[in-house]
């Protein structure tokens, strides 16, 4: 049974009521649910996310995490739950316990592609798998003032070469990853002193029948939101940003990005992310940043010319910290 003041650190809501367990030996089990998609069924995803996140946070002793009745799950809902999984590695150790045989066969291929046997401390399966629709590249960890970022952002590239068999925008990539891993060094984690937790992932996948590419980045700092108010142009807006949403402030930083290139600011590469999903007939980016979620949507249509739509979105449960994902469709 879960006492209040348990259930008060976790978060506990109706999504995750029964997806939690407590011994008598103070370890908790989660149960993952159906589907983890940040898009379809944001609430659900965040708040099984919420419990992960802050067990960690209070150092609380994981015992089990059941992936049995995962039957979806998209790269960026796997880079959260990754990186989650990675921290409580990091930060609180032990030994996780996860019952393979009871996990679907797709979502174990993806979950062994990604690297998540290696993260649970698994031995992965003697099994050749089939491929599939969805291949995912293993995540990567960096970490905040690592001197290896621009190599990681290029084997990213690299990795995405090899799976879509064909080249893809190159430049806007690498320097959208560059700048986004420089952005968060520069800002993330600028009042966080334990070291442990400075951290940003990134991976991809590639699905071989849509052509459908996705790319995402997360880190566990600040956030946008709050992080905004450091740039050099935020006197313009500063007499309204304190009433604006989550999903509004995200927006202005979108905005000062687009007039601030050339400066080492939060923003520019934002921006680049933009530019990528320019590049192609069909692209968006989404940027979702504590409670909030900003994105553009790019088409081409038969004339030639080029139709952008916005939405944002506000939430009651926050993502943790800055997750950037977008996607485009590769040309055969």
């Amino acid at each position: 049974m879960i006492g209040n003041y348990l259930a008060n650190a976790l978060s506990m809501n109706k999504h995750t009521v029964t997806s939690l367990r407590y011994d008598e030996s103070r370890h908790i089990s989660i149960t993952l649910p159906e589907r983890l998609n940040f898009q379809e069924d944001y609430d659900n995803t965040c708040s099984h996310f919420t419990i992960l996140r802050n067990a960690v946070e209070n150092g609380l002793r994981i015992k089990r995490l059941d992936f049995s009745k995962i039957s979806s799950i998209s790269t960026s809902a796997a880079l959260v739950l990754a990186s989650t999984v990675d921290q409580w590695k990091e930060r609180v150790r032990g030994k996780l316990k996860a019952d393979l045989p009871s996990w679907q066969a797709d979502i174990t291929r993806l979950l062994c592609q990604m690297g998540y046997f290696e993260l649970l401390g698994l031995k992965k399966p003697p099994i050749k798998w089939p491929v599939g629709e969805i291949t995912f590249l293993p995540l990567m960890r960096g970490k905040v003032g690592g001197e290896d970022s621009g190599a990681m952002a290029k084997q990213l590239r690299l990795n995405i070469e090899n799976i879509v068999g064909g080249s893809i925008k190159k430049h806007f990539l690498f320097e959208g990853l560059s700048e986004a891993i420089t952005n968060v060094s520069q800002h993330a984690y600028t009042n966080v002193i334990d070291d442990k937790r400075k951290y940003w992932w990134l991976s991809a996948s590639f699905n071989s029948v849509t052509r459908e590419l996705c790319v995402t980045f997360y880190d566990k700092g600040a956030g946008i939101p709050k992080t905004l108010p450091a740039h050099k142009l935020f006197e313009k807006i500063k007499l309204v940003f304190d009433a604006w949403s989550d999903s509004k402030k995200i927006e202005a930083a979108m905005e000062i990005g687009r007039t601030s290139s050339g400066m080492e600011e939060r923003g520019k590469g934002l921006q680049n992310l933009i530019e990528f999903a320019k590049a192609h007939e069909i692209g968006k980016v989404r940027v979702s940043s504590l409670r909030g979620c900003f994105e553009e949507a790019y088409e081409t249509g038969q004339s030639g010319k080029q139709e952008m739509g916005r939405t944002r979105t506000d939430y009651k449960h926050s993502v943790g910290g800055t997750l950037i994902e977008w996607s485009v469709i590769l040309n055969c």
